[in-house]
């Protein structure tokens, strides 16, 4: 059987498309991001701890077990995200800008709406690619 479980407060959002959302309470940073497609069953509290789903065998049928209950359903589809905050750290160290030209940065950025403003972002660009 198909299990994925996780640790922790989950705030549960219903889609537009009938789409239920399990996301970590604390927000976006990090955690198991859960999103059951055409969910199809008893309404899920707004928030539940240590949420755990398992596959029931039967196609499209799952049960999510938390310390708030046991409820049971029906979706066209689970997807399961992890979020892995830093994992591109080190390969993008080496492209990072320096303080001097991230400062030249934004004030070019803020230029770049002015008339000649994005001939300066790309001649800045190319000097600096030299």
């Amino acid at each position: 059987m198909a299990t994925i479980s996780a640790e922790g407060v989950y705030r549960t959002e219903k889609t537009g498309a009938g789409a239920v959302v399990i996301l970590p309470a604390a927000g976006p940073a990090g955690g198991l991001r859960l999103t059951l497609a055409a969910y199809a069953g008893e309404p899920l509290p707004a928030e539940i701890h240590d949420p755990g789903l398992e596959w029931l065998g039967i196609p499209g049928r799952w049960r999510l077990t938390c310390r708030e209950g046991s409820y049971e359903f029906t979706t066209l589809g689970v997807e399961m995200h992890r979020a892995l905050p830093g994992f591109f750290d080190d390969m993008l160290a080496g492209h990072a800008l320096r303080a001097h030209d991230r400062t030249i940065m934004r004030c070019l950025l803020r230029l770049l709406g002015l008339p000649g403003g994005a001939g300066l972002l790309q001649a800045w660009h190319a000097r600096r690619g030299r």
